[in-house]
């Protein structure tokens, strides 16, 4: 009983830092994308580069249960034009800057290409090497990172 309570106060804890986290970073911005929004809901579109079926469906289920609003679940639409060699590729354009790297901390491995589009929407494309989503140890450890980077980062002037 003890190790189930145990357990579950973890995972409480981990939420209540993946909400801090987030704010963290919103709150840092002067008025990027998610002043006066909340940066929990990071709109994010989850693309199929590979010949899996029902990868993206499956991935987007996952990243909604962590808190992102998939907005869609497809084929990826640039297959014929931008090949995801590795294990995904983060679309994004400046205004989705600090929503990428929140969608960059669940995907191991992935790379990010930043494009010209005007809004804050993040496209996860999913390539061959796709094994996983980052585990809640590895999220702990960036986590941390972000935590400590943070104290030593003075705050922006706006």
């Amino acid at each position: 009983m003890l190790l189930g309570l145990s357990a579950l106060a973890g995972s409480v804890w981990l939420r209540v830092l993946d909400r801090v986290e987030v704010g963290a970073i919103s709150a840092s911005g002067c008025g990027g994308p998610t002043a006066g929004g909340s940066a929990l809901r990071v709109q994010v579109r989850v693309y199929n580069s590979t010949a899996r079926d029902g990868l993206a469906r499956s991935v987007g289920d996952q990243l909604r249960s962590r808190g992102f609003v998939v907005i869609a679940t497809a084929n990826d639409p640039l297959i014929d034009i931008r090949d995801v060699r590795g294990a995904a590729e983060i679309r994004f354009g400046p205004k989705g800057a600090k929503q990428a790297d929140l969608v960059r901390r669940q995907v191991p491995g992935a790379k990010v290409f930043r494009d010209a589009r005007e809004d804050d929407v993040v496209d996860l494309a999913l390539g061959p090497l796709f094994k996983r989503l980052a585990t809640t140890a590895e999220l702990s450890k960036s986590r941390q990172g972000l935590i400590a980077s943070a104290a030593t980062t003075p705050a922006p002037v706006c």
